[in-house]
């Protein structure tokens, strides 16, 4: 197992080979921890950092804009991540988006990761003995390796008769298990990977086949679904059908078809199949059937349809009008199109927030800051800023980076306002302490922890006031530390062990140690917790009813 080469600490920016992704296929990444919470939810983020620093994930290997491993819980999951979007797919019950695949991505950020793309670049450069070699030890390892050696006819090559019988037999083969079992994830492992290596060989009719039988038989195998995790896995399966179906030499009756077939499917299980339609290889070689597509696509998909097959005017006029997208999905769309246009059409919808955002994530920081100045100087437009804390995490960056020293100190006090207002009392302690004003920062010490003030934020703040405020301080800490402790789980103990470290600087001595003690009684049997006390230095003995600290 590969161990990280160091602990991820919440709330820096993600360190690993490149700051920032270009702008990809399917919209804007920006390579940072706010954009994997914005895919995940704020919970399975810190599972998954947990996981990333309990070095839990192996044979992590990135391959074109995948990445591919697998992450030790409770048994080991084979994840995939992809990093166009961030999501994720995962073996385990889950499913989908869970903190192995958070793990992964924390992985791969770090450049722990075996690069797929550079081995095949040198294979490109091998000679053939040498390939040969390495062939014939791949099938001494596993001699199922030889399915995916065999020779299929290349796109465009005529497919024999024969080859078409023998594809015609193992497909039947395939699904005949599905008549006698339901299916499960080996099965959509195995059978989307034999439709992905006959890609290039099958037919229209089997396509349709294999779909018509999966929609009619569904009850039968169970529907690809998982009622332990509530969620679906036999998208690889349809996902390769569409790639394998784009390849073929098709006209209207194939689509005409497919319609027929979504009369059929009350359950919706070929939107897997639709959706793939977008991926830009496929979308060019769709581009003269753009109108089915379009009916059968949702707005967002459709748009990036016509953007992947060249389609351009047609999308901006999609984009343009009125439509049931949010402001940041028509503005990142936009994006892809032209950024200049994109950015006048954000500055003339007034989306403003994207475009703060997008300035900060191309490096812009002083037009960030600018535009926001701009923009919380009008009291009518400050009021469609967003309740965001990632849009004013950008903005606080923004000021650190921006090159423009004058009139910073007002933008920092204004957002300190807004995000107090929105209570987002993570990003106000970092406001305050940058402005280096202690008494702002005091509104902030009775201030519960929340999903926007977490344990480090709330800790940094009563540690940086407690010379000033020593007595609200030293209250907070100890309510602080108690209420941590009661959350009975290891980094909550972590956090109270440094909630109670603090309060040594607070308290005298003899004091410090009596609360120590009083601390112990009452929680003696949290092993956990005096494990936790222990890595710190602190050690305690209970003997005979007396408590003491040993030296």
């Amino acid at each position: 197992m590969t161990v990280s080469k160091f602990k991820w600490e919440a709330h820096e920016s993600l360190r690993g080979k490149k700051d920032n992704l270009d702008y990809k296929s399917a919209g804007t990444i920006n390579m940072s921890e706010k954009e994997i919470r914005r895919v995940y939810s704020e919970t399975i983020f810190e599972r998954g950092l947990d996981y990333f620093n309990e070095g839990r994930v192996s044979n992590a290997i990135k391959l074109k804009e995948k990445m591919f491993g697998v992450v030790v819980g409770t048994d080991r999951y084979k994840t995939e991540v992809n990093l166009d979007n961030f999501e994720s797919k995962c073996s385990c019950p889950y499913g989908r988006n869970c903190k192995h695949g958070v793990a992964l991505l924390l992985q791969y950020f770090n450049g722990d990761y075996v690069d797929g793309d550079e081995i095949l670049k040198r294979l490109e450069g091998m000679g053939r003995e040498e390939l040969k070699d390495i062939i014939e030890k791949m099938i001494s390892m596993n001699p199922a390796n030889l399915s995916y050696l065999v020779t299929y006819p290349s796109t465009g090559e005529k497919i024999s008769g024969k080859r078409i019988e023998s594809v015609d037999k193992e497909i039947k083969s395939w699904l005949k298990r599905l008549r006698h079992e339901v299916a499960d994830d080996e099965f959509v492992d195995d059978f989307s990977r034999f439709i992905k290596v006959n890609e290039n060989a099958l037919t229209k009719e089997q396509i349709f086949y294999v779909l018509e039988f999966l929609i009619k038989n569904r009850e039968d195998y169970g529907y690809f679904y998982d009622d332990y995790s509530d969620s679906y896995f036999g998208d690889p399966i349809f996902e390769n059908l569409c790639d394998a179906f784009a390849k073929n030499e098709l006209n209207d009756k194939d689509f005409e078809k497919l319609e027929k077939l979504v009369e059929m499917d009350d359950s919706d299980m070929l939107s897997p199949f639709f959706y793939r339609m977008v991926a830009a290889e496929n979308a060019i070689r769709l581009k003269n059937f753009g109108s089915y597509v379009g009916e059968i696509l949702d707005e967002d998909s459709y748009i990036e349809f016509l953007i992947n097959c060249g389609l351009v005017e047609k999308a901006r006029g999609l984009i343009e009008k009125d439509t049931s997208l949010g402001d940041e999905r028509r503005f990142r769309l936009y994006l892809r199109i032209n950024s200049d246009d994109a950015i006048e059409f954000a500055r003339r919808n007034e989306f403003y927030s994207s475009l703060m955002q997008y300035y900060h994530e191309i490096g812009s920081h002083d037009e960030a800051v600018g535009l926001f100045k701009e923009v919380v100087g009008d009291g009518g437009r400050k009021k469609q800023l967003e309740a965001d804390p990632y849009l004013y995490r950008d903005i606080f960056d923004s000021v650190n980076k921006s090159k423009r020293r004058e009139g910073l100190e007002e933008v920092l006090r204004t957002l300190f306002d807004i995000c107090y207002s929105f209570k987002f009392y993570e990003l106000c302690v970092d406001v305050g302490i940058k402005l280096g004003d202690r008494r702002l920062l005091s509104k902030l010490i009775d201030k519960k922890s929340s999903h926007n003030f977490d344990a480090n934020s709330k800790i940094k703040l009563l540690n940086y006031l407690k010379e000033d405020y020593r007595e609200e301080v030293k209250k907070e800490l100890k309510e602080f530390a108690e209420a941590l402790i009661g959350e009975k789980s290891n980094y909550a103990y972590e956090k109270a062990v440094k909630c109670v470290i603090l309060l040594r600087e607070i308290m005298g001595k003899e004091e410090w140690e009596e609360y120590l003690k009083k601390l112990y009684r009452a929680h003696f049997r949290k092993m956990n917790l005096w494990a936790e006390f222990k890595k710190n230095g602190v050690y305690l003995k209970a003997e005979k009813g007396s408590v003491s600290i040993l030296r």
